[in-house]
């Protein structure tokens, strides 16, 4: 039986295998139940984890003007160019 240590805070880990076997992702809220002599932990919510990737080219900006390269923005070029300037 996997078993855990409660922190100073009243904190909690459970433990990894327990965590895969009954699908507990991070933000699954849960409840606790007190039954006299034992604690239950209840499973309130499950929260599907989500993949970045697969909002990749949902959003789409029309370009404005010439398009903008990399070097647009470089810090470093931006301080010089302020530089020179000032001289």
């Amino acid at each position: 039986m996997a078993a855990a240590t409660l922190t100073e805070k009243g904190q909690i880990v459970i433990p990894a295998e327990i965590r895969a076997r009954h699908g507990l992702t991070p933000g699954t809220q849960v409840e606790f139940v007190d039954e006299g002599g034992t604690i239950r932990l209840l499973v309130r919510r499950r929260v599907t984890p989500s993949d970045p990737a697969a909002g990749y080219g949902l959003v789409k900006l029309k370009a404005k003007g010439k398009p903008r390269r990399l070097a647009d923005f470089d810090p470093a070029s931006l301080l010089k160019g302020k530089k020179e300037a000032a001289a």
